[in-house]
């Protein structure tokens, strides 16, 4: 992305990796502050979103709760927000969905990040991987940024995706009629680190936010 001209802003949600792991329930609003505070410490007046997995549904609540921060387009990418209930299996998927990609280094956020545990607990009962149909209602009719102009969103989820099944892009679409999607064939969750389709999603927001 840097390459082609954009400027990124790419950071750890609260209670991963550097970031700090405050005592408190780690809801969607909690998510949203602090991509505002930081918005506001870069001295960024307003900017493309783009969220992963449970930053999905983190993208699409800060768009709705703030959208004069907001350029005008909103990327989804494998995205939770709308899984349905928390019984056992709602629950498997979103301990799938949270853990990251090598076992290794999940198992050093427990060893030696105060807190990890609490979060992700949290994150499975409060966090932003459900319960969010209010916000994507909003942004079908959302007018966002300095300019006021309704907001462009783009989908992109893995046909192989076990962990936010690829379902959920129909669930998104009929609450944001007007989002563009695109589905890749055989890609999982990782869909961003695969290397037969990390390039397609590369591309495909170099596209849509240019």
């Amino acid at each position: 992305m840097a390459q082609n001209g954009f400027r990124v802003l790419v950071y750890d949600l609260y209670g991963k990796g550097y970031s700090e792991a405050p005592h408190t329930t780690y809801d969607w609003s909690l998510f949203v502050t602090q991509l505002a505070l930081l918005l506001q410490y870069v001295h960024w007046d307003e900017t493309h979103v783009v969220g992963f997995s449970m930053g999905g549904g983190i993208a699409a609540a800060f768009t709705a709760a703030l959208p004069h921060l907001v350029s005008g387009k909103v990327v989804l990418i494998a995205s939770a927000g709308l899984l349905e209930g928390f019984n056992v299996v709602a629950k498997r998927r979103i301990v799938r969905m949270l853990r990251l990609t090598k076992k290794l280094f999940r198992d050093l956020q427990a060893s030696y990040l105060p807190g990890y545990k609490r979060v992700m607990q949290s994150c499975y009962q409060d966090g932003p991987v459900r319960g969010l149909e209010a916000a994507f209602d909003r942004m079908a009719t959302l007018a966002v940024g300095t300019a006021r102009q309704r907001v462009q969103v783009l989908l992109m989820h893995g046909s192989q995706d076990e962990s936010v099944p690829v379902g959920e892009v129909s669930k998104i679409q009929d609450r944001i009629p007007q989002a563009e999607a695109i589905r890749l064939d055989g890609a999982t969750h990782d869909l961003v680190l695969e290397e037969e389709h990390w390039q397609i999603v590369a591309e495909s927001l170099v596209r849509f936010l240019g």
